[in-house]
């Protein structure tokens, strides 16, 4: 989904952002069989629960992005990978956060966060495949789970922030980081139950390299992602390297026995190939409209004749977005539609360009051609669905900004957008009710109360009562963080 996480606020994405460092290899999640939770005096309720908050309190502190390729692509690898694994006690539910960090961790009840920089450093999809592999093998071994029994003198509030605050202190080398999420005096002695021991790390390893091979991924991908994050760290100094990888005394050991591995596999198996073409697309998403504009453009303008197809239209996202160079934009657009144009990421990006300048002949026949060949994609419903509000076309708007409200329910703008036509189109009570949610996901405590007293004022029969009541619900599980902003 190319709708900036639909969490477009970019304001918000900054400061965010600026809080998070780099990243890898820590998972605190815990998928507990029901038939074992009672082991640890930690059941099925009581980590639904926790995962609930623990999502609620990452989607309140971290910048998520919603992009059809990007977030699409991550969750089929990650569908591949839980098919040939044991069942799992949830689904597993994907948050794609906005930052240059390389990692991925998953949460209590299935809830699985991936920075946007595994895709940005490694060179092929077998490799982030291994990266998610490895975490996931920290969930099926119960690794959290099995600490959890030993801190029954914490509430599930303070857990779940002693949970956010060992991983973002941990993950990203950052204690204050940490600091600032943890709840509770006891938050600082929780670390020694959550910590990964090398017995798990090694477990997790090999359990991941099983499921990468299970799932028909080329094996070599964990060892390389492993590679890759040393390299990292030799040529940056440590410095954006998440501190648990970098200074586990391990590292070296697993390398090692993970190569001894690779030796024992059939050679079908390790001469498999790697299939990088959706990879190559979500990557090339992710550098032209995630990171530094002019970086970007370096980018995309040091490849010369080498450039694709792809790398043109990563050349004219970056230039639409740099302001030193948002002249030559539409020039890059037109390139990239002569060279690909029958290609649907090609014609939403281009239709979103156009709209954006205000040609709106141009971009409604973009968009419209992109969503003929996807219609899912809530890019291209967004963009569209906000063309046809400017054409004052408000009702056939509402049906377009619906599909991408659904799909995308916790993104402050779509809400804020989709409210805002919905008032437009005469429907006042959910238009208020649209812009209260959108104030809540966007942390502002103060407007989500002024738009919420209008909402009730708007409510005139039962069913809008009883929406009421579920936001009531919403506000009061996200003000729980409120206090609390980096």
């Amino acid at each position: 989904m190319s709708v900036q996480r639909f969490r477009f606020a970019p304001g918000v994405t900054r400061r965010l952002a600026a809080a998070l460092a780099a990243v890898f290899f820590f998972v605190t999640a815990v998928l507990v069989p029901a038939a074992q939770a009672s082991l640890f005096s930690f059941d099925l309720k009581d980590e639904r629960e926790l995962g609930e908050k623990f999502n609620a309190l990452i989607r309140a502190r971290m910048p998520l992005i919603e992009d059809t390729e990007v977030n699409d692509y991550i969750q089929g690898i990650i569908n591949r990978l839980v098919r040939v694994k044991p069942p799992m006690a949830f689904p597993i539910t994907l948050g794609v956060i906005n930052n240059n960090a390389v990692n991925a961790f998953a949460g209590p009840a299935g809830y699985v966060f991936v920075y946007t920089g595994l895709l940005l450093q490694m060179d092929h999809e077998s490799e982030v495949a291994g990266v998610l592999a490895h975490e996931l093998g920290h969930v099926s071994q119960q690794h959290i789970a099995k600490r959890m029994g030993e801190m029954q003198a914490l509430s599930i509030g303070q857990l779940v922030g002693v949970l956010a605050g060992v991983i973002l202190g941990q993950t990203t080398g950052n204690r204050d980081l940490g600091s600032a999420v943890a709840i509770g005096s006891q938050a600082a002695s929780a670390h020694a139950y959550l910590k990964y021991s090398r017995d798990d790390e090694r477990e997790a390893d090999q359990v991941g390299m099983n499921t990468l091979v299970a799932a028909g991924y080329r094996p070599q991908g964990l060892v390389e992602a492993f590679e890759t994050m040393r390299r990292l760290r030799f040529m940056q100094g440590g410095g954006v390297i998440p501190t648990y990888l970098s200074t586990h005394p391990g590292l070296e050991e697993r390398m090692g026995y993970l190569r001894d591995r690779l030796k024992l596999l059939p050679k079908n198996v390790l001469d498999r190939k790697d299939n990088d073409v959706a990879f190559k697309r979500a990557q090339m998403l992710v550098r032209a409209r995630y990171t530094d504009a002019n970086n970007a453009v370096a980018y995309f303008r040091k490849l010369g004749d080498k450039a694709t197809c792809l790398d043109k239209l990563g050349l004219a996202i970056a230039l639409s977005r740099s302001l030193a160079d948002v002249s030559q934009a539409k020039s890059a657009f037109e390139t990239a539609l002569a060279c690909g144009g029958k290609d649907a990421l090609v014609l939403r990006e281009s239709g979103r360009y156009f709209l954006k300048i205000r040609d709106f002949a141009r971009a409604k026949s973009l968009l419209q051609a992109a969503l003929r060949q996807n219609p899912r994609d809530i890019d291209a419903n967004y963009e569209y669905g906000r063309m046809l509000a400017q054409e004052g076309n408000y009702r056939e708007a509402v049906t377009y900004l619906d599909q991408v409200r659904m799909r995308v329910p916790e993104n402050p703008e779509i809400r804020a957008i989709y409210g805002q036509v919905l008032g437009q189109a005469g429907d006042i009570f959910h238009a208020y009710l649209n812009l209260t949610y959108a104030a809540i996901y966007e942390n502002n405590p103060r407007q989500a109360k002024f738009q919420m007293e209008k909402a009730k004022a708007a409510a005139k029969n039962d069913d809008d009562r009883r929406e009421l009541a579920r936001l009531e619900e919403t506000m009061k599980k996200r003000s729980a963080y409120w206090k609390k902003r980096f």
